[in-house]
């Protein structure tokens, strides 16, 4: 059983949880939960009284005092898109394996130093809710760099007779190098959820998913070789049937600056029968946030 003391002890130290009390040297601040007021000592407002969207300003001028009510507006919304990802390249096969098909040999990756570079320069954000700002929808558009970095001694092209692309290996050429290099225009559509709602923009957990579709710009070629006589190499702009368009899902991550994405294709890498079965995933961060 409790006594009286430590009842009145209990109560007060609710009572000082429950409300936040500041002291400076020109204003006191008291909150409690869904409530503030400031007092002021060297101003002509000399009390506000904030609660929820609306503050109440005791004005005191020319020997008399009035009330002014103020709406503060409520900031929106705004998503985690904007900025510049640094990411890792990759492919899965039909049966969801990073091993390449059977007829995908040549197209064996080396992941480290396949990576992308998205400049994800406009943003759109949409509040879905009318009292908090922690949930909406983000969208924007992108610019993506695309780089595939393979270990094979194959020469990647389009073969000439089926016009399918293929590997084709030239034994007086020692390959030293081997990419692919494709950009994209990206538009994602993500959910966003925030946490907790009460704090600011900058330091809240943050998850989002969703789909996206990108438009190819350009792509080409670029093999580094060694034939015996010194490094030579060749860039190639020509077409080797890398889908023009593609779409797939979405995921984005993070907390202060520690923010994570990936993304998986649902359409392949080249073309319908055109290529070996390949979707491209990417694994990585954002450097910077808009």
């Amino acid at each position: 059983m409790m006594t009286n003391a430590q009842e009145e002890t209990t109560k007060k130290n609710q009572s000082r949880s429950l409300a936040k009390i500041q002291e400076d040297f020109d204003q006191t601040t008291v909150e409690i939960p869904g409530i503030k007021m400031e007092v002021k000592n060297y101003s002509d407002t000399i009390t506000k009284i904030t609660i929820g969207h609306k503050r109440f300003e005791v004005i005191e001028d020319h020997n008399r005092s009035r009330i002014r009510m103020v709406r503060i507006p409520r900031e929106k919304f705004k998503g985690h898109w904007a900025g510049v990802d640094l990411g890792f390249n990759g492919f899965m096969n039909s049966d969801f394996k990073t091993s390449p098909p059977a007829d995908g040999e040549f197209m064996d990756l080396n992941q480290g130093k396949s990576v992308s570079i998205g400049l994800n320069l406009f943003q759109y954000s949409i509040d879905l809710q009318r009292k908090k700002n922690n949930i909406g929808l983000v969208t924007g558009i992108g610019w993506t760099f695309y780089n595939y970095r393979t270990d094979s001694q194959y020469i990647i092209e389009k073969d000439q007779v089926t016009g399918n692309t293929m590997g084709r290996f030239e034994a007086d050429k020692n390959v030293k190098k081997n990419k692919i290099t494709a950009s994209f225009i990206n538009i994602p559509l993500l959910l966003e959820f925030q946490v907790p709602a009460g704090q600011d923009h900058n330091n809240r957990f943050f998850f989002s998913a969703g789909g996206y579709c990108g438009f190819k710009l350009g792509s080409h070629t670029k093999v580094v070789y060694d034939d015996g006589g010194g490094k030579d190499k060749d860039k190639n702009r020509g077409d080797i049937n890398i889908r023009p368009f593609q779409y797939g899902a979405m995921v984005r991550v993070g907390y202060r600056f520690i923010k994570l994405y990936g993304t998986y294709n649902f359409s392949t890498f080249y073309s319908d029968n055109k290529g070996p079965e390949l979707y491209p995933y990417t694994i990585g961060l954002t450097l910077i946030n808009f």
